[in-house]
C-alpha cells in the first residue's frame, strides 16, 4: 500500500498533474458508458472461462454463479493488496463444490491461462513493433517482458521445489497440478476453448484501455493498442501494488510519448481505466455478496 502512494506522488510531481485531472474532468461519458459494457463481458469470459476449467477437473458450478463469483474476486483483486485477495475468497467461497484443493486448481489455472494469453499477446506485439512503429522497441518494455519471463520460471523452479521438500499435502496439491493442467488445456483438444476465450479476454482489456483514451479525447492509434496497452497492462501482473495502480500509471506516462502523445494523457487514460474497471465490478460484487451460494449447479 506504501508503495502505491509513493509510486503515485511521484508521478504526480514528474507530470503536469493539472492537466491530467483537466482530461479526466472532461471525459466523454458516453465512451465512459461503453467502457463499463465491456467491462462486464470481460468479466463473464472471465467466469466462462473459469466455469470450463472447474467443470473440467470435476468441480460443479454453473455459469451463473461463477459470474458472481467472478465479479467479487475481481473487485477484491483490484481493491486489496497483492492482485490475488480475490482469487483466494473464491477458492474459500467455493470450496464445498469440489474440495478446497479442487477449488485452488480451477482458480490457480484459470488465472494463470489468462496470465499466459497477456504474456502471449504483449510478446506478439513486441516482435511486431518494427513494422508497425518507426521508432526503435523502448528499452523499458523489453525490461518489463523479461521481468514477465523470469516470473514465470521462478515461478516453474518455486513449484519444483515444493513438490520436492513440502509437506506431503501441499507437495501432493503441487503435483497433482500437471495433470490437472493437462486435463483442462489439452485433452479433448481443450486449448481451443481456453485460448479463444483468453485471447477474448485479453481483447477486452485492450477495448477498455483504448476506449477511455477515447473518452479522453486523446485517441490511440491501432499500433499503440496492440504494441503498448500489452506493455502498460503487463506491468499490473507484477505484485507490489494494489490492483496496478501506480505502477500502471508509470508505464504509460513512460510510453504515451512514444507514440507522440503527453505523458499527462497515458497518466489520464490508465488512471479512467483503473477507475471505471473498479467501479463497473462493484454492482455485480453486491450481486454475489448479497445473494446465498445456492444455485451453483443450476
Amino acid at each position: 500500500m506504501l508503495l502505491t502512494v509513493l509510486l503515485l506522488l511521484l508521478i504526480a510531481r514528474l507530470i503536469e498533474l493539472e492537466t491530467a485531472i483537466a482530461l479526466i474532468r472532461n471525459a466523454d461519458w458516453r465512451w465512459m458508458i461503453a467502457c463499463f459494457v465491456v467491462v462486464q463481458l470481460q468479466v463473464l469470459l472471465s467466469a466462462i472461462r473459469w466455469q470450463v476449467t472447474a467443470v473440467r477437473l470435476g468441480q460443479v458450478l454453473s455459469v451463473p454463479h461463477a459470474v458472481r463469483e467472478y465479479y467479487l474476486a475481481t473487485l477484491g483483486n483490484l481493491s486489496l493488496p497483492g492482485g490475488i485477495t480475490g482469487d483466494a475468497a473464491r477458492v474459500y467461497r467455493n470450496r464445498d463444490a469440489a474440495g478446497v484443493g479442487k477449488s485452488a486448481q480451477s482458480v490457480l489455472i484459470e488465472r494463470l491461462a489468462g496470465q499466459l494469453a497477456l504474456l502471449v499477446v504483449t510478446l506478439g506485439g513486441w516482435v511486431l513493433w518494427p513494422l508497425l512503429m518507426d521508432s526503435a522497441a523502448p528499452e523499458l518494455g523489453e525490461k518489463m517482458i523479461l521481468t514477465a519471463l523470469l516470473l514465470l520460471v521462478a515461478l516453474v523452479l518455486v513449484f519444483r521445489l515444493v513438490v520436492r521438500f513440502a509437506p506431503p499435502s501441499v507437495a501432493n496439491f503441487m503435483a497433482e497440478l500437471g495433470p490437472s493442467l493437462y486435463c483442462a488445456w489439452w485433452a479433448d483438444r481443450q486449448w481451443l476453448v481456453q485460448g479463444a476465450l483468453s485471447l477474448g479476454v485479453v481483447a477486452t482489456y485492450l477495448a477498455v484501455f483504448a476506449i477511455c483514451a477515447l473518452a479522453l479525447q486523446h485517441p490511440l492509434p491501432f499500433v499503440g493498442v496492440v504494441t503498448i496497452v500489452p506493455l502498460v497492462l503487463l506491468s499490473m501482473v507484477i505484485p507490489i501494488s494494489i490492483g496496478g495502480w501506480g505502477v500502471r500509471e508509470a508505464v504509460a506516462a513512460s510510453l504515451w510519448p512514444v507514440l507522440g502523445m503527453s505523458a499527462e494523457a497515458g497518466v489520464a487514460s490508465s488512471v479512467l481505466y483503473g477507475v471505471i474497471s473498479l467501479l463497473a465490478t462493484i454492482p455485480g460484487a453486491l450481486w454475489a455478496a448479497l445473494r446465498p451460494s445456492d444455485d451453483r449447479c443450476l
